[in-house]
Order: structure tokens, then C-alpha cells, then sequence
């Protein structure tokens, strides 16, 4: 796995009450106290997206990221080291079909992956309602990227004929020991190509996994309310390139069926002039994903 991130949670509006946040929140941040930001934080980030299916299905929809962060702040300067909890793919529906395609990310796959370091800069180091803009996170999972362009290269997915560029040796070679870039490697160590997700509702093919490279993209821009809570915007996507799955009844899938799902892959990028939101909370600092997965409701609530 190759991951970058240059940047750290932050909070949507302005360093002049928060015109931004009194808009999608219905929150606004009051100036005048003070604010440290150094600590452990949950981070929800709620997409509004727009999910295309090779042009066979278009839809406006959510998703959720679910981050830890622990921020050490150097005055202006914020340095942080950031982890996955959780990524929700969202659901594609399909016509004439009761329940939508789902895809869905194990909780263990996005724990798999390493925290990764990055930078944001806030505009006052100690007032109330300070604005904090960062760079842009990357994170990919199941592949192995050039680091000086994981964020535009073009993700490992199959061929025609089923074949898709992995990392030596073997296509079972997991993350920590591949060779090379820009190519796929075994995020969780299964002996399966990439990252493993599972996959519920899929027509005409009955699959209960499917592997895929993952990335997901994600910059964050607000303001402190107060040491123990940011809020803001997120733009996001995230990305899949199939790599091949598996059928329910066992065995693996033919070319056919794996073009198939290739097919139903959705593009998730973010609704114009709908901004997506993010919330920043403190928590203890030996607080884990596994920790805020099962606090998720008790953190922010619905």
C-alpha cells in the first residue's frame, strides 16, 4: 500500500464567524475564547456525491469517511498523523431491482492500512474560530502507486481478458513486500489480489466478493470552534478499479462476468454546488477505530 496525506482535519467557514458553517450546519462559531488543537480527534466526513455506473445508472447520493487523526499544533502550523476507520462506498441502484448493488469495505481492510503524515496551516494559533485549510489527503489501498503521481495515476483494474498489472512476484503478493508501482498487491494478506471487498446485490452475477484497488481523495477546509470540535467541508472522492471476484456458489470469476462488474464500477465524484461536510471531535488519545466505529452514533449523532 502506498498512502499519502498532506494534511490534517481543519473546519469549514471563515476566520469571521463561520458564513460557511452557519450555512450547512446550522452551527456558527462565536469568536473570542482560545483553542489548543494538539490531541487525538474522530473525523466524519458526509459526501454528497454523484455516482455514475458506466452511464447505466446516474444518481445523487451519500457516503461516509471515518478518520483518526492526532494533530500536534507548532503555532500556526499543524502537523498530523491520519488513519482510516472506516469508507462507505455508496449504493447503486439498478431499475427494476428491489435492492441496490452495495460494495462494502471491512473494517479490518481500512485498519490494515498505516497512518500516513501530512501538514495544515490554521490562520490565527490560538483564537476561536481560526480558519484551517490542508492539501489533500491520498490514500489507496490493494495497489501500489508512484508517489509522485498517486494521485492522477490510473488505478490496476482487469483486462479484456481478466489480466490486470500486479506487483511482483505473484499477484498474491502482499503490500508491505511489493515490487515496483502502479500496480496491485494483496492489501490484507488473504491471498486474494487487492483489497477484498464484499458485495451484495450485484444482477446477473452472484458474487459475494469482489477485489479491487482502492483510492479515496479528500481535502478539509473550516474552522476551530473549539479545542474539542472543528467544522467544516470536505471535497472528496474515491475511486475502484476491478481487479476480478469471486461467485457465491464458489470459484472465481470468468472474464466475462469480471467486464461484467467493471461495468457496474461507479465513478463517485462530488455534487456541484452541494458541499459535503465534515466534523471533528476530540477524543482520548489512546482512542482506536475499532473504539469509534462502536462510539460512531455517541460521536455524531445522527
Amino acid at each position: 500500500m502506498m498512502a499519502t496525506v498532506v494534511a490534517v482535519a481543519g473546519c469549514g467557514g471563515g476566520g469571521t464567524g463561520g458564513d460557511v458553517d452557519a450555512r450547512v450546519f446550522g452551527e456558527q462559531c462565536r469568536p473570542g475564547g482560545t483553542f489548543n488543537a494538539t490531541g487525538r480527534a474522530a473525523v466524519l466526513g458526509t459526501l454528497n456525491v454523484h455516482v455514475n455506473a458506466s452511464g447505466l445508472v446516474e444518481v445523487d447520493t451519500t457516503a461516509e469517511l471515518l478518520l483518526v487523526i492526532d494533530i500536534v499544533q507548532n503555532g500556526s502550523a499543524v502537523e498530523v498523523v491520519a488513519g482510516g476507520c472506516a469508507i462507505e462506498i455508496p449504493d447503486v441502484p439498478i431499475a427494476g431491482q428491489d435492492q441496490p448493488i452495495r460494495f462494502e469495505v471491512p473494517q479490518s481492510t481500512i485498519e490494515s492500512v498505516a497512518g500516513v503524515t501530512g501538514a495544515g496551516t490554521l490562520s490565527s494559533p490560538d483564537q476561536v474560530c481560526a480558519h484551517l485549510d490542508t492539501d489533500l489527503f491520498t490514500l489507496v489501498l490493494g495497489a501500489v502507486l508512484d508517489p509522485s503521481t498517486i494521485a492522477t495515476a490510473p488505478l490496476p483494474e482487469a483486462d479484456v481478458d481478466g489480466n490486470f498489472r500486479f506487483c511482483p512476484p505473484s499477484a498474491d503478493t502482499t503490500c508491505e513486500l511489493a515490487i515496483g508501482s502502479n500496480c496491485a498487491c494483496d492489501q490484507e494478506g488473504d491471498r486474494k489480489p487487492g483489497t477484498t471487498l464484499l458485495a451484495y446485490n450485484v444482477p446477473a452475477v452472484n458474487l459475494d466478493e469482489v477485489y479491487v484497488a482502492l483510492r479515496t481523495q479528500f481535502a478539509l477546509s473550516g474552522e476551530v470552534f473549539s479545542s474539542d470540535l472543528l467544522l467544516g467541508e470536505i471535497e472528496a472522492t474515491i475511486e475502484l478499479g476491478i481487479l476480478g471476484c469471486h461467485l457465491a456458489g464458489g470459484g472465481a470469476c470468468s472474464p466475462g462476468q469480471v467486464g461484467a462488474v467493471k461495468n457496474l464500477n461507479p465513478m463517485i465524484t462530488p455534487q456541484p454546488g452541494n458541499p459535503s461536510l465534515f466534523r471533528a471531535v476530540r477524543v482520548p488519545p489512546a482512542t482506536t477505530c475499532t473504539q469509534i466505529v462502536a462510539m460512531r452514533d455517541q460521536l455524531f449523532p445522527r
